[in-house]
């Protein structure tokens, strides 16, 4: 186990390749959050969450090459000691009686907000972070695991697809996909005639492992999709980097590629947590999960954040975006860190996170470690209302009246 580099530093200013093809017509409740700018998405014939516009048309989180202190800093992270995740006893494979039939008619990708700050607070963490790095790479070859970093877990790749529930790790056709972790095959078959996605036929080919190991005392699946040449059948027992299908494509793929889930507690599209969260990131490359929130703890959705990276000759900007929000509440963070976003697969060196909202900008410097996780937590300024502008419409110019003189 890779030791834990705890960065829990506060920052309160007080002032893919895509794998979905989806329609994009279904209506949404009603949400009553904040809405920094307009999402700039295909036409919507919707419902869209009722909110408070700020004047400016967009929010640029760009830093410039010599950004400027923030008002207040709250002092740099610091390491704490090294915990470790204790497997519990193995798990014993149970069926869960879940709707499998195929929904008719398919449902229909709902809005997803952006930009925007949610009506009601985001899960706090239930205890001090640990870092489960367990599951290897799941293709083969060592070292890191890369993902297509434009289309992350709890993103829409800026309007264009579904929410990602999963990660996507590009393959050749035929690579073989490995066991990330020992388990049990519970499904392993097409899903073109049982619901095992977000609608039938999904991912084509589908295999699944429930875990030996649980987590917070709930069973952890491990869904690979979009594969082919299945080599594992239900029930049989699987160990840690053993073939059980290959890379394909299919369902909603559009090219060849891996899709990994991470379910936790069922077996279920909604139960999902982001895998980078349980992959090895290897020796030469660290992961930092931070949560972006405003006094209230409610979460900032679909934001940029921006890693500022400091070592090298030129400066670095790596960009992700806080988990966006959506209707049925897909996306979830892990119970002990409750994150609303990640960034994996970083090489190891300082940093400033860089966040921008409401013209604040906000700082926090962080380091990351090879092998480890480091958390960190910022806090904004509570949102500002806009304040109307009141035109007042030009006073009108006098007209000259002519004044009748007396006749002589």
């Amino acid at each position: 186990m890779k030791r834990l580099f705890l960065a829990f530093s506060l920052l309160l200013i007080v002032v893919g390749s895509g794998c979905q093809q989806t329609n994009t017509t279904e209506p949404a409740s009603e949400n009553d959050g904040i809405a920094l700018a307009a999402v700039a998405t295909e036409p919507l014939p919707t419902l869209l969450p009722s909110s408070t516009p700020i004047p400016s048309p967009t929010v640029t989180l760009t830093p410039s090459a010599t950004p400027t202190d923030p008002p207040t800093l709250t002092p740099p992270p610091t390491q704490t000691s090294t915990a470790t995740a204790t497997p519990t006893e193995t798990a014993t494979p149970t069926a869960v009686p879940i709707n499998r039939q195929c929904p008719d008619p398919a449902p229909l990708r709902p809005p997803y907000t952006r930009n925007f700050l949610a009506p009601t607070p985001w899960p706090a963490p239930t205890g001090d972070p640990i870092a489960h790095f367990e599951f290897i790479k799941p293709v083969p070859g060592g070292g890191r695991t890369i993902i297509n970093k434009t289309f992350p877990y709890g993103s829409d790749g800026d309007g264009r697809y579904l929410l990602h529930n999963g990660i996507d790790i590009a393959g050749e056709l035929g690579m073989p996909v490995l066991a990330v972790a020992d388990g049990t095959v519970v499904v392993s078959q097409a899903d073109d005639q049982e619901l095992w996605g977000w609608r039938c036929d999904w991912y084509g080919h589908l295999v699944v492992i429930e875990l030996d190991q649980t987590w917070q005392g709930q069973p952890i699946y491990v869904l690979y999709g979009h594969v082919l040449g299945l080599a594992a059948e239900v029930g049989q027992h699987v160990s840690q980097g053993e073939p059980v299908a290959e890379v394909g494509v299919g369902g909603a793929a559009t090219v060849p590629h891996l899709h990994l889930e991470v379910r936790v507690g069922t077996n279920e599209f909604g139960s999902t947590r982001n895998p980078m969260l349980w992959i090895d990131p290897g020796p030469t490359r660290g992961v930092l999960a931070g949560r972006l929130i405003d006094p209230q703890g409610r979460p900032w959705q679909g934001v940029v954040v921006t890693l500022v990276g400091t070592d090298a000759d030129e400066t670095e900007f790596i960009n992700t975006f806080t988990y966006q929000g959506d209707p049925q509440n897909l996306i979830n963070p892990d119970e002990l860190l409750a994150e609303n976003f990640l960034f994996a697969d970083v090489s190891p060196g300082e940093y400033t996170l860089y966040v921008k909202l409401q013209g604040v900008e906000y700082r926090q410097p962080v380091q990351i470690i090879e092998g480890e996780l480091t958390t960190v937590e910022l806090v904004t300024e509570p949102y500002k209302t806009p304040t109307p502008t009141v035109e007042v419409p030009p006073t009108p110019e006098t007209t000259p009246t002519a004044v009748p003189t007396e006749e002589n």
